[in-house]
């Protein structure tokens, strides 16, 4: 396939996100990023394992997303993204230790 386009990804990560299961959601963005090498399939791979609460394999991926992004508005978006969950951690720990 090489480089998509950036609409044809968008697409493609769709079709996956259509998936009936979370495994084969997760399958099918990695078998699509062997595919593209592209930073927003990383990207809903952070995602799909944030909505699964395994939070630490989100932020790899989250990490990665941001390093393959050219565009600042996009690394920015991955940045954000990490500083989300290490930030809903840190609520999280405070709220444990007040109780």
């Amino acid at each position: 396939m090489g480089k998509a386009s950036q609409k044809s990804i968008v697409d493609l990560i769709s079709e996956c996100r259509h998936r009936s299961t979370e495994k084969e959601v997760i399958s099918c963005l990695k078998e699509l990023f062997e595919k593209t090498h592209n930073g927003m399939v990383y990207y809903e791979l952070g995602h799909e394992y944030e909505k699964l609460g395994k939070n630490k394999e989100a932020v790899k991926y989250y990490e990665e997303a941001e390093f393959l992004f050219e565009k600042a508005s996009f690394k920015n978006m991955a940045r954000a993204a990490i500083n989300n969950i290490v930030i809903e951690a840190l609520i999280t720990e405070k709220k444990k230790k007040k109780m």
